[in-house]
């Protein structure tokens, strides 16, 4: 077997990974061509095929399978063991993938992918949608950062408060309750939209995704009428209750950034003060990564 360089095993990760020549080069930030000549010097220096093209993705060998687990662990502790204690984000390249929510996307994510490219124009941004995965994609480094409501967290996870939001009532513009202060029972008897109370992506109890938080502070409970629609997140509900003479309970800082835009206001309603904390989740081997904690300083100036 021929030397390995580095660039070819990071190759080879991604490969894996993708099973895609575009895919892997976009996310190595080279072309295709250049991804194409480094398989094939990972072929000859493995003497294997490693990767076959079967439809419109490449499938791995058998020696690929063998040599994948022990090829991404040995990059991870290489990353690891080279993270610098320094980070100068005017200077640095470096793609940060952020497993996070309709929530975050819609809130956070415009303000910090506009930030980052202000200060560090070599850093991406790349989102995710959070996944019954999740657990494993941190921990195998394919996910860098989540951000959600996390729960019973195990001790190979860091986690860290970002911010508080609490529920608030909300209806269309034109609804009869809008424009005046209103009792409790006078929204209890409006026909109610609700946020499922069953995660769509089946999610382990140790990472709990932003829409279940009605659940978990027990805030759906309280309602003694079946709801006349269901939807499974924020964005879905806020846009349903614009269209429609409902009512439902969803994040305040929500809706008031799009609310307008939806013919959506908060109602002036008896708040059942029910809170919830936004927070950061990483592995516990970046804990000291000097990029990870510029981005969640970054975070704490959005």
């Amino acid at each position: 077997m021929i030397p390995i360089d580095l660039n070819l095993l990071q190759t080879f990760d991604a490969l894996y990974e993708l099973r895609s020549t575009t895919r892997a080069a976009d996310r190595l930030g080279l072309t295709q061509s250049a991804v194409s000549h480094a398989l094939r010097r990972l072929r000859d220096a493995f003497d294997d095929l490693l990767f076959v093209r079967s439809g419109r993705s490449l499938q791995p060998t058998a020696r690929a399978m063998e040599m994948a687990p022990e090829v991404h662990a040995g990059l991870l502790r290489l990353r690891g063991a080279l993270a610098s204690s320094t980070f100068d984000p005017a200077t640095a390249r470096r793609t940060f993938t952020l497993a996070v929510g309709s929530y975050f996307c819609t809130l956070l994510a415009p303000k910090l992918i506009a930030s980052v490219r202000r200060i560090a124009p070599g850093i991406v941004i790349r989102l995710v949608p959070l996944d019954k995965d999740l657990p494993a994609m941190v921990e195998d480094g394919s996910v860098d950062l989540s951000v959600g409501l996390f729960d019973h967290v195990p001790d190979r996870f860091v986690t860290r408060p970002l911010f508080s939001d609490e529920f608030a009532w909300i209806a269309a513009t034109d609804h009869p309750l809008v424009g005046r202060p209103v009792k409790q029972e006078e929204v209890d008897r409006q026909p109610r939209l609700q946020i499922g109370t069953v995660h769509p992506f089946g999610m382990p109890s140790a990472l709990i995704e932003i829409r279940q938080v009605a659940d978990v502070a027990g805030l759906q409970m309280s309602y003694g009428a079946e709801p006349a629609a269901v939807a499974y997140e924020g964005l879905t509900a806020i846009a349903t209750v614009g269209a429609s003479n409902l009512v439902a309970q969803v994040p305040r800082r929500l809706a008031e950034a799009i609310g307008q835009s939806m013919g959506v206001v908060c109602l002036d309603a008896p708040s059942q003060s029910v809170t919830f904390k936004l927070s950061a989740l990483w592995h516990r081997r970046l804990q000291n990564d000097a990029g990870i904690l510029w981005l969640l300083d970054h975070f704490d100036a959005l």
